[in-house]
């Protein structure tokens, strides 16, 4: 079985929310590890929205939304060493993921300076 999920999210919002809220956005919707990758090098706007894209992409795929308690870091997208990225599930989106069946996922993150766009497929 297949889940799919896609998500667009404009760089200017994210931008925003990053300049009006900085460390609280920050600390609400992205773990350390993805903060990190984000703020490195340049272009942090774009890389903070692509990873906002994936975690509303997983959650398509999970079938939930953000119901049933599950918070903004209980999706986190981390990066391998190559700087492919990976999701990884906690609390209540694992337990989402583990009642679909979903043991895998595949993802893949692009972005311009205007739009950032993720797309995720779960594999039971």
């Amino acid at each position: 079985m297949l889940y799919h999920g896609i998500d667009i999210t404009p760089v200017a919002r994210v931008r925003e929310m990053l300049d009006r809220h900085g460390d609280s956005f920050r600390e609400k919707c992205f773990t350390a590890a993805e903060a990190t990758h984000c703020d490195a090098g340049g272009r942090t706007a774009e890389h903070y929205a692509g990873r906002f894209a994936a975690k509303e992409a997983v959650l398509k795929a999970l079938g939930t939304g953000w119901s049933g308690g599950i918070a903004w870091t209980d999706v986190e997208i981390l990066a391998l060493p190559g700087g492919e990225p990976r999701v990884a599930l906690h609390g209540k989106a694992a337990q989402a993921a583990m009642a679909r069946g979903i043991t895998a996922w595949a993802i893949s993150i692009s972005h311009t300076d205007e739009l950032a766009i993720a797309s995720v497929i779960g594999t039971a």
